[in-house]
């Protein structure tokens, strides 16, 4: 491990921790400028030059560049600085104080989603600067990237940035972003996971129409029965399995590190892809058996629902929102051949019209050299724990990225003992324990500083 006064500057990243909490970055509207001058002006004063870019009044992307020698192409930090929001009478503290508790847990909308991360970016390129100006070079420039509106799909941030400004990040090699370094327990192992791949989003709206008349008089064919038959299909129903690269890393990983009758199931599941019979029987709880049925299928998920605006009137039309998600290698067209045969006779009495938006899945091989960075660093401080390369279901920036060559790994990571982090994102009283912070900040500058002085 690195010669670094660790006390200090884990006393110094908390408060920047905290003082990034404090900023009301709320998308929308965002106004991440708030926390982006804060980092310009942290920048500044470590010598560090940051450029901010505002994709529109007050939506704010921060980029600096700490340069190497150049002989290695370089690795970028991202985060995005926005958060969801938050409904202050349901905390016990307020959601933008930064407040830490007797207990040591530190309170603010986006303590783990994902200031957390940004803040310990921010300290890898602090403390790597004065390794720089020591007269330790390095083999790799590190780019700092804290970006805006990733909680509202990236228009005014990530998007913005690799369409306008790409320039500025696209020769890195390797990105560290959000999605991974979460803790879990199966059968008794624990892993920490490592983003390796994310679902695209096909979202898109089921519509029905029938003839109205008094509600009673009770009509089949309503247009509200009609939609209600399509949604309880889909929302009850899986689709078809698709073993992609990311989740058969997965597989494979759980199988290696499991006793022999768990470890068989995992490989009957790489090997058949029969998970409607073998899912259910896995040593896991039940948030981790859904989490995994969603990593093994395109999803679509029933979340509106509209018809109706009078209970005594039967109405002509009704309108459900669905949340699709798709699989890396799969294409809006197939996933519409899944669904029809997934709806039946009930797809025949709906109308399905796609959201215009859609979001590409994307994969990144998890072997290359930052995961053997990753790997090296966790054997020396946790040795029990095993990487774990995972899928997210939901999305991040890296949809941006990818697209420009970088390899978006995502990886924040969490101690053995932190093991609901995602359960307390967007959720009442969001908070992150001190020693969860340090942790994270502590081995990312591991990860960053040995990836950047490393020769290939």
């Amino acid at each position: 491990m690195s010669s670094i006064n660790w006390p200090d500057a884990l006393s110094v990243g908390t408060q920047h921790f905290r003082a990034l909490l404090r900023f009301d970055t709320t998308n929308p509207p965002g106004n991440e400028r708030l926390a982006a001058d804060y980092i310009a002006r942290v920048m500044q004063e470590a010598g560090i030059e940051p450029l901010i870019l505002e994709s529109a009044p007050g939506r704010a992307n921060l980029v600096a560049r700490l340069k190497g020698d150049g002989s290695l192409p370089p690795l970028l930090l991202m985060g995005h600085v926005d958060v969801v929001s938050a409904e202050p009478d349901k905390w016990t503290h307020p959601p933008f104080s930064g407040d830490c508790d007797a207990a040591g847990q530190i309170f603010g909308r986006g303590a783990v989603d994902m200031k957390n991360t940004v803040a310990a970016h921010l300290m890898s390129l602090l403390l790597l600067k004065q390794r720089v100006a020591s007269g330790q070079p390095l083999k790799r420039d590190v780019i700092f990237l804290a970006l805006a509106d990733e909680e509202t799909g990236g228009e005014f941030g990530a998007k913005w940035m690799a369409r306008a400004h790409a320039h500025l990040i696209s020769d890195a090699e390797y990105a560290l972003n959000e999605g991974g370094g979460g803790v879990m327990q199966v059968n008794g192992q624990r892993y920490i996971t490592i983003q390796a791949g994310e679902k695209g989003t096909s979202r898109f709206y089921l519509r029905a129409r029938g003839n109205p008349g008094h509600g009673s008089v009770p009509q089949p064919q309503a247009s509200i029965v009609r939609l209600a038959a399509a949604v309880q299909r889909l929302g009850s129903n899986y689709l078809p399995v698709h073993l992609t690269q990311t989740v058969r890393s997965c597989l494979t990983v759980l199988m290696q590190t499991q006793p022999p009758a768990v470890a068989a199931m995992f490989a009957d599941l790489l090997q058949t892809g029969d998970a409607d019979r073998i899912v259910p029987q896995l040593p896991m709880d039940d948030f981790e058996r859904r989490m995994l049925q969603a990593q093994l299928r395109n999803t679509a998920m029933p979340t509106i629902f509209h018809a109706g605006r009078q209970l005594n009137v039967i109405p002509d039309f009704a309108e459900a929102g669905i949340d699709g998600r798709l699989l890396p290698g799969c294409t809006r067209e197939e996933f519409h051949a899944e669904l029809l045969t997934l709806l039946g006779d009930a797809g025949c009495d709906v109308q399905l019209e796609w959201h215009p938006h859609f979001g590409p899945a994307l994969e990144t091989d998890p072997a290359g050299l930052l995961t053997n960075v990753i790997r090296e660093v966790l054997a020396e401080t946790d040795p029990a724990l095993h990487l774990l390369p995972t899928l997210v279901t939901g999305g991040t920036d890296a949809k941006a990225f990818v697209p420009l060559g970088i390899k978006v790994l995502g990886y924040s990571p969490q101690p053995p003992t932190d093991t609901d982090t995602f359960n307390r994102a967007h959720a009442h009283d969001e908070r992150l324990h001190t020693d969860s912070f340090h942790y994270c900040v502590r081995n990312t500058f591991e990860i960053v500083e040995r990836f950047a002085t490393r020769s290939a």
